[in-house]
């Protein structure tokens, strides 16, 4: 019989598994809307970054629904048993944002400083395919990732360039993409783009501490904007 791997469940999956004991245990019913998130991160004494991503989670599960700016209900359908579904394993969403701010910041400083001239003029067009992405679409632009990569592969230092890269690849991970398509509003959209572009433009005048800045700026934003996905409901 082969030895198997322990695994430990991250800290949102706990809660994920907690909510949802509660559901079955007929505390919250079919319908029912949880109490406010404030008032539920402070029962369960949880960050509500951790909240946010355990009922993300829960939704993929098919076990409650989320409805931006009122709340989340518990589902009246029965849940979804798919791969998508299930539990995601990979890292936290927001512990991945939050090490990007400090990788992609210095990867976007040490850009502005060794950058060629060919590697400024990639990150261009990724740029523009970037804005006109976001424009039509909004929701997901490929060449996002592109950019970002990009500006990775300009700063000099290879082992930064792989954890960016590594990165960018969590944020595949399915409830990251499902945090993130609930953010996205049209403002947001606008924003994404000035974000990138000032990134983009302190790179260019090789300005690193303007570079980082910026970078920092953008994706301190990203993670605010999916803090606010449900509204102030409490």
């Amino acid at each position: 019989m082969p030895i198997k791997p322990i695994t430990v469940p991250r800290l949102y999956q706990r809660i994920a598994e907690e909510i949802g004991q509660l559901i079955d245990a007929g505390m919250f019913a079919p319908g029912e809307r949880l109490p406010a998130e404030r008032a539920l991160a402070r029962s369960l004494k949880v960050s509500r970054s951790s909240l946010r991503e355990a009922l993300g989670t829960l939704e993929m599960q098919g076990r409650v629904v989320i409805r931006v700016g009122s709340g989340v209900y518990v589902s009246t359908a029965k849940p979804r048993v798919t791969a998508r579904a299930r539990t995601p394993a990979g890292l936290s969403p927001f512990d991945v944002l939050r090490a990007r701010q400090l990788v992609e910041g210095e990867a976007a400083a040490l850009a502005a400083r060794h950058a060629r001239p060919a590697q400024i003029e990639a990150m261009a067009v990724a740029f523009e395919r970037l804005a006109e992405e976001m424009r039509a679409d909004g929701l997901r632009a490929p060449s996002d990732r592109d950019f970002h990569l990009c500006i990775a592969a300009a700063c000099g230092n290879s082992a930064l360039e792989m954890l960016v890269e590594r990165l960018w690849r969590e944020e595949s991970d399915p409830l990251s993409e499902r945090i993130g398509e609930l953010f996205v509003t049209g403002g947001r959209r606008r924003d994404n783009i000035a974000e990138h572009r000032a990134v983009l433009q302190a790179i260019q005048v090789r300005d690193p501490a303007g570079a980082r800045r910026a970078m920092r700026r953008h994706l301190r934003n990203a993670e605010r904007q999916r803090m606010m996905l449900l509204g102030e409901t409490g």
